[in-house]
């Protein structure tokens, strides 16, 4: 503030993040300080507005790219990956990395976005889930999810074109979340709904012990 005057200086860019990748604990509540571009957050609204149900939604991120399935491949020699300290803590303490945390069974997905719609329909009666809004960097599986979800009345969304940046503002300004935990960008989304009190959840943890033992096939 002292050697950057606003006055002067109103944007500071930077070759590089201002922390270390994964984001550490000391450093996640810088988020609160971010805030998106008018172009961005416009984007986000007018998607909200036009497409979207009225009512509450979900918004759920699925990492399920080529380049994903090769990184998960690594889960049985580390003990921490990538941003995975969100859910397991910067030291394991509340829990291991498994396969069904960095690649939950189709299944597992299903059931936690089914879950989430009946807590919402039993406990907040006059804001039902409406529509479900899907990131992804590879499949969507829109279709999918519409046939499952079409007896509750609830239907799945994607943004017509790849644009990252208005997928995390659009996530972020969900009613509620459900991120993938070992991925970065859903915890760009996490620390930006933390900020605002907003809640988040995550496939494949805590860990669902009654399916712990399913076998693994097609996968979200």
């Amino acid at each position: 503030n002292e050697k950057y005057k606003a006055e002067k200086w109103p944007v500071l860019a930077f070759t590089g993040a201002p922390a270390s990748f994964p984001v550490q604990s000391e450093n996640t509540h810088l988020q609160k300080y971010l805030r998106w571009s008018p172009a961005i957050a416009k984007k986000a609204q007018d998607f909200v507005q036009r497409f979207l149900p009225r009512g509450a939604y979900i918004a759920s991120h699925l990492r399920n790219g080529i380049d994903w399935v090769r990184a998960c491949e690594h889960v049985k020699d580390v003990k921490n990956l990538f941003a995975s300290a969100q859910c397991l803590g910067y030291n394991n303490e509340k829990g291991d990395l498994t396969m069904d945390i960095c690649m939950p069974l189709q299944e597992m997905v299903l059931r936690k976005i089914k879950r989430v719609i009946k807590r919402v329909k039993e406990g907040q009666k006059d804001n039902q889930i409406k529509s479900i809004y899907v990131a992804s960097d590879n499949n969507h599986h829109v279709e999918y999810l519409n046939e499952q979800l079409r007896r509750m009345k609830v239907k799945a969304f994607k943004l017509p074109e790849n644009n990252p940046h208005v997928d995390l503002a659009i996530m972020g300004k969900a009613n509620y979340f459900i991120g993938n935990c070992v991925s970065s960008f859903s915890a760009f989304v996490k620390r930006e709904r933390d900020s605002q009190g907003f809640p988040s959840e995550f496939f494949g943890f805590p860990v669902e012990k009654a399916h712990s033992k399913l076998l693994r096939h097609t996968e979200l």
